[in-house]
């Protein structure tokens, strides 16, 4: 037997706040998640140019996001589970219900990340020589650290990950045989110190 279609939005509009809901903490965890990893690439970055991240609003945001992460607890079972089911998830069915309005303006250009990066890094290598690092955000953190490296993302990333190779292998903190976790480790041990 066939669903009607208006029970199916009746269906719909019952079963939408319980999956929103359980999307929303969801995304917040893997948010939170990247936010940590962002913040430690950053203080990193930060330690290949000599300037203690402590001085800078990263640290305040690394612990705040922690401590976040700590009162959830977040394990690595959890985690996983997170990227099951943002992976199989697909809530989309959800807005069948809700009505479509007639007039749909023309989709915006948004701006990217990376197209930000780029704008921020033109702008440090030519007008910020002597910038106030205690007053930016991490994201401008990043793209100051980049600027220092090359001209634009593409160019200044590769270097970035090299200075941070070198840096990791000047302190030992790096094996013989690198894998992505050793370095994940010697990051956290490198933030820890």
């Amino acid at each position: 037997m066939a669903i009607r279609p208006s029970d199916r939005a009746r269906l719909a509009r019952l079963a939408g706040p319980r999956l929103w809901q359980k999307r929303h903490e969801v995304q917040h965890r893997v948010q939170l998640r990247e936010r940590v990893r962002f913040c430690m690439l950053v203080a990193m970055l930060l330690e290949i140019e000599s300037i203690d991240p402590e001085a800078t609003s990263v640290a305040r945001t690394l612990r705040e996001a922690r401590a976040e992460l700590t009162a959830i607890p977040d394990t690595p079972e959890l985690e996983e589970a997170d990227d099951d089911y943002l992976a199989r998830e697909d809530p989309s069915w959800i807005d069948d219900w809700q009505p479509k309005p007639r007039y749909r303006p023309p989709p915006r250009v948004e701006k990217t990340a990376r197209g930000e990066i780029d704008r921020l890094i033109g702008r440090y290598r030519t007008d910020c020589k002597d910038m106030d690092i205690t007053k930016h955000s991490v994201f401008d953190l990043f793209a100051s650290c980049l600027s220092k490296h090359g001209a634009s993302y593409a160019e200044a990333a590769p270097e970035c990950a090299k200075a941070a190779k070198d840096l990791l292998l000047e302190l030992d903190l790096l094996p013989e045989e690198m894998t992505a976790d050793d370095l994940e480790r010697s990051i956290l041990f490198l933030h820890d110190q």
